[in-house]
């Protein structure tokens, strides 16, 4: 089983409104990081994990900082629709520890 480490976020009082910001900050620079961008996929778990329930506080604090391919990685030939799903089920995980 994986385990992750959450450490909180530097800005408890983010709001729905800062998802735009989120979202930029989940994808990061790809030349700045070594896990390759996967936008597609990125984009469908974060758009999951909303829905799930989880809110754009919760997820940066999930994040911690990390892009959501870095944090959670694409598995090869992963379809963007099983990783979001994966990738929130580890989220979760992440969030209750």
């Amino acid at each position: 089983m994986l385990t992750y480490n959450v450490a909180p976020t530097p800005h408890p009082d983010l709001s729905a409104a800062a998802l735009a910001d989120l979202s930029a900050a989940a994808f990061g620079n790809p030349l700045d990081r070594g896990v390759r961008s996967h936008p597609s996929h990125e984009r469908a778990a974060l758009a999951n994990a909303l829905d799930d329930g989880l809110m754009p506080d919760e997820v940066a604090r999930i994040l911690a900082g990390r892009r959501m391919a870095e944090a959670f990685p694409i598995r090869w030939g992963e379809s963007p629709q099983a990783y979001a799903s994966r990738a929130v089920a580890e989220m979760f995980v992440a969030y209750l520890q």
